[in-house]
């Protein structure tokens, strides 16, 4: 059994954090964390396959808690879950001595999607560690087989156009058409197939044909497999931008 241990200050949001980390796919045994805890269970907590840190590292206070978890456990790999993207934290830190980056709202199949990501040997950041922040977009740089795809800034995807050629380069990218390839960003967000089908202006059986298409075209079983292999292969799934569908444009920024 892998351990993962979940450092987070707020004990209703570790709690939640705990429920959400324990869908994950994958035998793990689950620690959660306060600061205040550390000095006392550290022995008994080092060496974590992954850590999940929730605290923000922008912060004096968090900046020096990363650094004490990182004398103090010695995990193996580290994952950042944050409010906002702290680009200039991540500018700071010792290359390699964190593996991913990820907004606390993004939906368990994103969430589940980094992590199998990051324990594959991959990394999950912002596209750019010093872009200002209007222009941040998430790309996922897997360890191999990686195939770069070009990033737009969010705003751009406000036009209709340039929205159509991103879907377009995802759907060929994934070899899947651009009807399919809605309906897998959609599903990275944790929308149910039936939302699917509302936002894409398309009828229920239609939204369960495509899903179980793409699952069948890039050979695997549920949605967050999916999701892992589309990242593994380069495509973003529009992650932190808008994505129309029939005229229809549905919330940005879910992750």
């Amino acid at each position: 059994m892998s351990k993962m241990v979940l450092i987070e200050a707020h004990p209703l949001l570790r709690l939640g954090l705990q429920h959400v980390l324990s869908k994950i796919e994958g035998n793990w045994q689950i620690v959660g964390l306060d600061m205040q805890d550390l000095a006392e269970v550290a022995q008994h907590n080092t060496q974590a396959e992954l850590l999940v840190f929730g605290l923000p590292i922008e912060t004096p206070l968090g900046w020096q808690a990363l650094q004490d978890v990182r004398r103090l456990l010695m995990p193996h790999r580290i994952l950042l879950l944050v409010d906002a993207t702290p680009i200039q934290a991540l500018s700071r830190l010792p290359e390699g001595c964190v593996q991913g980056c990820l907004m606390k709202r993004a939906s368990i199949e994103a969430l589940e999607a980094a992590i199998r990501l990051i324990m594959a040997g991959g990394q999950c950041f912002p596209s750019s560690h010093c872009a200002p922040p209007e222009t941040i977009a998430l790309t996922v740089q897997p360890a191999s087989d990686f195939k770069p795809s070009t990033l737009l800034p969010l705003g751009k995807f406000d036009q209709p156009a340039e929205n159509a050629v991103s879907v377009a380069t995802g759907a060929q990218l994934l070899n899947i058409t651009p009807r399919q390839y809605e309906v897998l960003v959609l599903l990275s967000r944790g929308y149910p197939i039936k939302t699917v089908s509302r936002m894409l202006n398309i009828s229920i059986a239609t939204a369960k044909t495509h899903a179980c298409t793409l699952y069948q075209r890039l050979q695997v079983k549920n949605k967050g497999e999916a999701v892992y292999t589309a990242l593994q292969r380069g495509a973003t799934l529009n992650w932190g931008t808008t994505v129309q569908g029939n005229g229809t444009t549905y919330e940005s920024n879910r992750l």
